[in-house]
């Protein structure tokens, strides 16, 4: 029975290792190739993560070894029980950090929802929302090449060269798929006081999807068109500010870390948005999307799906380069 019971946790050790490392694998890959966040940042947290995992994995195969073997056990020579006195070290910081991190997301959201309305009341007060640091964590993204980020690009990219852009120090570029079109593009920027800049563009006419904002949360204008400006800071005091507008097709953000209600740069942020040129679409002759339907309470209704599609609408759902275009 002893060794019965040694076996299924020596075996359930093994079976932890493996769950938890190919979990972190998948866990990495994902974040640095779908959320563009940087690699260092990704193996530290990946890291915080797995260590108290695999701690318990050893616990489970130490465990499991003693109850198999009746004999006694030689003693870990010295070299080995420092290296083991480290791995323990570095679970138990492990395991506090995800704590604390998750005590304080978890306080931090529960505190959001309690308060909503004097939250909503404070972001209109201060020109700023106070956000939970999880949810600045999208606009970390780590940036490759730019000549690499735009090969195979399926849209012309604004050129920067004639505006303010020119004089900051490139950091290169991201690129992102809808609908496996690489159709969307980041491109970062150092400006001399330190700040980082952050352009994005989404030609939709390249994908051929569509999007909708209530023109009652666009009240700012970049070149005469709507626009919103939202500024977030987290509890610690970093900040990133977002402004978003559309061109026609082209959908733009533009986001600094800082908050510009504190410091004097929404004017330059304002500015640099509007010395961007007029985009071309990738799609020019696109046909026009179909107007949208509104319910009682104002918001878009989804079209039904039409009872007859012709050929050309049938391959375009299954492969969208070949939807109408030019």
């Amino acid at each position: 029975m002893k060794s019965a019971i040694g076996l299924l946790f020596w075996t359930a050790g093994h079976v932890a290792n493996v769950l938890a490392l190919l979990a972190a694998g998948m866990y990495v890959l994902f974040c640095v190739i779908w959320l563009h966040a940087p690699l260092l940042d990704v193996l530290r947290v990946t890291a915080t993560m797995a260590l108290p995992v695999l701690g318990l994995a050893w616990l489970c195969r130490w465990g499991g070894r003693r109850l198999r073997k009746s004999a006694p056990v030689s003693p870990p020579s010295p070299a080995k029980r420092v290296l083991l006195a480290g791995a323990g070290v570095a679970v138990a910081i492990a395991c506090g950090t995800v704590v604390r991190t998750g005590v304080r997301e978890y306080q931090c959201s529960v505190d959001r929802s309690r308060h909503a309305a004097t939250h909503a009341a404070d972001t209109l007060r201060n020109g700023f929302e106070r956000v939970c640091a999880v949810d600045l964590d999208r606009f970390d993204i780590s940036f490759q090449s730019l000549a690499r980020a735009t090969r195979k690009l399926a849209f012309t990219p604004v050129d920067l060269t004639h505006t303010p852009f020119a004089r900051f120090e490139s950091l290169g570029g991201r690129a992102e798929s809808v609908n496996d079109i690489r159709s969307r593009l980041y491109r970062g920027f150092r400006m001399p006081d330190g700040h980082r800049i952050t352009l994005f563009e989404h030609d939709m006419s390249a994908d051929g999807s569509r999007s909708w904002r209530d023109p009652k949360d666009e009240p700012e204008r970049i070149n005469g068109l709507p626009a919103r400006l939202v500024v977030l800071e987290d509890t610690s005091g970093t900040a990133v500010s977002v402004l978003s507008w559309f061109e026609g097709r082209r959908a733009y953000q533009l986001w600094i870390d800082a908050n510009v209600a504190h410091v004097p740069l929404r004017d330059p942020l304002f500015a640099l948005a509007a010395s961007l040129p007029h985009s071309v679409p990738a799609c020019p002759n696109e046909p026009p999307p179909k107007p949208l339907r509104f319910d009682a309470d104002g918001r878009p209704v989804e079209e039904p799906m039409p009872k007859v599609l012709t050929q050309a609408e049938v391959d375009a759902m299954f492969d969208r380069s070949k939807r109408p275009c030019k």
